[in-house]
């Protein structure tokens, strides 16, 4: 796995050695792919919204990739906190935990990170996401596991908080 600088010391993507891109820019460019929407859609019309055509979700997805895109490069050129944007992974965490599974979301879109410390994230995946329960469908849950991969890369590797994750990256340079 390689950690790839998005913004500064704030944000980050993991590169899976089987993939050529970061994360972040493999899922906006599979959110933008029509033909990749049409197919998950087809293959996932169990938890669809019954009254939404599936042109009209392709729409609205691709609509949601832009605006989570337009987001984050908000976020960057105003210099933003992306706490704003990351939340704990499971709504009912509210105690302070070392290397914490986030969600950043955008209605249908969900965008999967490790909170590093204060301000500092690396995205480890995201999906579509239509049913409530992450374990329960293979997409969602293959990005659970996908998690805690990268957490425990980032905990064998001393991880804790930014001074060891910088120490991190500038070895590995």
């Amino acid at each position: 796995m390689k950690i790839i600088p998005i913004f500064a010391k704030n944000l980050y993507s993991f590169r899976y050695p089987d993939e050529k891109q970061d994360e972040l820019t493999r899922l906006m460019e599979l959110w933008h792919d029509v033909s990749y929407l049409f197919d998950f859609l087809n293959e996932n019309k169990q938890d669809l919204p019954k009254d939404v055509p599936i042109p009209d979700l392709i729409g609205k997805i691709i609509e949601n990739a832009n605006e989570m895109d337009s987001t984050i490069t908000e976020m960057i050129e105003s210099g933003r906190n992306f706490n704003h944007f990351f939340r704990a992974l499971h709504n009912q965490e509210y105690k302070i935990i070392h290397l914490s599974k986030q969600k950043g979301r955008k209605s249908y879109l969900r965008l999967y990170a490790i909170k590093v410390d204060e301000n500092c994230y690396i995205i480890t995946g995201g999906a579509i996401k239509f049913h409530h329960l992450m374990k329960e469908r293979p997409h969602t849950n293959k990005e659970l596991l996908k998690m805690e991969k990268c957490r425990s890369f980032l905990q064998n590797n001393g991880i804790f908080d930014t001074d060891s994750y910088f120490e991190f990256i500038n070895e590995a340079s």
